[in-house]
């Protein structure tokens, strides 16, 4: 197996809650140095989300496996000038504080450039740079309001929310994103890029997709708001269970009024005038037909006419799920004052280096030092990112 495609690249990662640390996180996993940087006074404020009994909480070390973790008041001007220090020898720069705290500490972009005229810097925000809100604070649920989210899941007059932090996560996911596309410009020899992203754009850029897809044609008279896609599909009650269908053409939605004994279904959601009407009229009327069956057997009919189909999984049904052990998403490691702690790997496997993901443990705060760092004498590398032999390993343990 070769190297993992990111060795080699230090990243600084001056980030706290979901975005900053899940996009360190995931360039881990790919082989990239994430040099986390801490208050010296509690740190990260997710390593004691909900208060765990642990040194940090599950979603902590779900975003910061296999970082280092230096603490630096960067109030002190000595500890912004550590801090400067090791930007010279980093390839990215990720903070999302909010406009204006970089420069109030020195740390704007004139003197990031400065120091290092290679480094890339990524400034994630909740609203963006400029505009009347650019300064108030904002979370994931504050973004999916203010996106036109919350109306567009609606099913009635009711907003909805979507669980999780998920604007965080797809927030997260561009912006790794974008810090690829740059590292590969600039090794082209284009610029260090300056990449500014905003949870609010990431919200629209995903959503636009099908959940306002009505407000597309801007010259067309507005369609009904409420999206088929947010409003049509859900789960459905077997005789023993729950599982879920996606009858999406035409073809699908004629063989499954087979499979469950009424063909003449389809004909007549065929003449229904509002389209988006289809899915919820379907679906009510599986309601009434889908419990006499139990979801294995609805399963086995549905998969012999290849009509898409799946229980609806328990998280430990998941985990145990025969089709989740070959594809190895998940292994088992040992960490020193943690215990037995279960990580999820990286989706995309590269046919050169395996499965990959960063190996824990998430740091302890200022585990590292700031001086070793700079005299190149802790591995630059993340270890251990190549698929192992077996799905449950040890790991060193973090520095004391």
């Amino acid at each position: 197996m070769t190297a993992p495609p990111l060795e080699g690249i230090r990243v600084i990662e001056a980030a706290t809650f979901v975005t900053g640390p899940y996009t360190g996180q995931m360039l881990a996993d790919l082989g990239a140095e994430v040099v986390k940087v801490e208050s010296p006074t509690g740190g990260d404020s997710f390593r004691r989300f909900g208060r765990p009994d642990g040194p940090y909480s599950a979603v902590f070390a779900n975003t910061n496996r296999g970082k280092r973790s230096v603490a630096l008041d960067l109030k002190d001007e000595g500890s912004r000038s550590l801090l400067l220090d090791l930007v010279e020898s980093s390839d990215v720069w990720l903070t999302n504080w909010r406009p204006g705290v970089a420069d109030r500490l020195g740390l704007g972009d004139e003197v990031l450039v400065d120091r290092n005229p290679r480094l890339i810097r990524v400034y994630i925000t909740g609203y963006g740079n400029r505009g009347p809100r650019a300064a108030s604070p904002v979370f994931d649920t504050i973004v999916q309001a203010a996106s036109g989210l919350t109306h567009a899941l609606s099913n009635g007059d009711e907003p909805a929310l979507l669980a999780g932090f998920t604007i965080d996560k797809l927030t997260a996911t561009i912006a790794t994103q974008a810090i690829l596309a740059a590292l590969l410009a600039r090794e082209r020899g284009g610029p260090a890029e300056r990449i500014d992203l905003s949870m609010l754009a990431t919200a629209a850029y995903i959503d636009f997709l099908e959940l306002f897809a009505n407000r597309t044609f801007a010259d067309a008279a507005p369609e009904e708001a409420r999206n088929l896609q947010a409003t049509g599909l859900r789960p459905l009650r077997t005789r023993d269970g729950w599982m879920v269908t996606a009858p999406v053409s035409g073809s699908a939605i004629r063989k499954l009024c087979e499979v469950v004994g009424h063909p003449e279904w389809a004909g007549e959601l065929r003449r229904l005038d509002d389209q988006t009407r289809v899915a919820s009229e379907l679906f009510a009327r599986l309601d009434g037909v889908l419990p006499h069956r139990t979801t294995d057997e609805w399963l086995d009919l549905l998969d012999a006419q290849d009509v898409p189909a799946a229980r609806c999984l328990t998280m430990d049904e998941h985990l145990s799920d025969p089709q989740v052990a070959s594809e190895d998403i998940y292994r088992i490691e040992k960490w020193e004052g943690v215990g037995s702690v279960r990580t999820v790997r990286y989706p995309a496997v590269f046919g050169s280096s395996g499965r990959m993901g960063a190996p824990g443990p998430a740091p302890f705060l200022g585990q590292d030092s700031a001086g070793d760092l700079l005299e190149g004498t802790v591995n630059k590398s993340s270890p251990g990112c190549g698929q192992e032999a077996e799905p449950a390993v040890d790991v060193l343990p973090p520095a004391k």
